[in-house]
């Protein structure tokens, strides 16, 4: 695949046209050039920095702001390669999103409607091993959920998840219903990546307690 990598100065405005101003693309070979571009690019706009196949593209990192009053905003990861087939294989994709997290130290990523913290590469703490959630009867991933903490604002409804807002809500936390590997209840307070790894692991079991149960 013949990747390119692109950066936008500012994805407020429309794409520029004869004698109408727009945002600026640029287009570079390698990641380092885009990099360094987008970092030269004024701090006040919705900056965008990404890779195409010439058809394709992925967003990889923009500057959004995390409050309503926030001028010069966040780097923040854009999307998640491995939500995408044609780039989940991608080894350049792969590369591009672990560099652009470790050169511009991003906190944070885009999921949703929301910002949360960027999974911590250690994966669950020990604390919450051995840990499930109570889901409902249907299974729903995000039915253990009953508050969410939003920067900012303070503990919501978990509604603020499924609702479109500008600027997006950066939601730091989860209070949770869990249960022990026993069945004992426990309130849990979790980042949003470890909630979407104990939901994983809880419907893995229900799955296997299924098959158990129909044989």
């Amino acid at each position: 695949m013949n990747i390119s990598y692109y950066t936008i100065d500012d994805l407020r405005l429309p794409a520029k046209r004869p004698l109408r101003k727009g945002r600026s693309v640029e287009q570079f070979p390698t990641l380092e050039e885009a990099l360094a571009r987008y970092r030269a690019l004024p701090a006040a706009g919705i900056r965008a920095l990404g890779l195409t196949d010439g058809v394709h593209v992925l967003e990889l990192v923009k500057c959004l702001p995390l409050f309503p009053d926030d001028r010069e905003g966040e780097n923040v990861l854009a999307s998640d390669y491995r939500q995408f087939p044609l780039w989940a294989q991608e080894p350049e994709a792969v590369k591009a999103a672990v560099t652009c997290t470790a050169a511009l130290g991003l906190r944070y990523r885009v999921k949703g409607n929301v910002i949360e913290p960027i999974p911590s590469p250690e994966g669950l703490p020990q604390e919450l091993q051995g840990k499930f959630l109570w889901l409902n009867l249907s299974g729903e991933a995000q039915s253990a959920i009953h508050q969410v903490y939003v920067a900012g604002t303070g503990w919501v409804s978990p509604s603020v998840l499924h609702r479109k807002a500008d600027p997006m809500p950066l939601v730091l936390k989860y209070r949770a219903d869990g249960i022990t590997e026993q069945g004992a209840y426990l309130s849990l307070e979790v980042e949003p990546w470890e909630y979407d790894l104990l939901a994983l692991r809880t419907l893995e079991r229900l799955q296997k307690e299924k098959r158990r149960s129909e044989r």
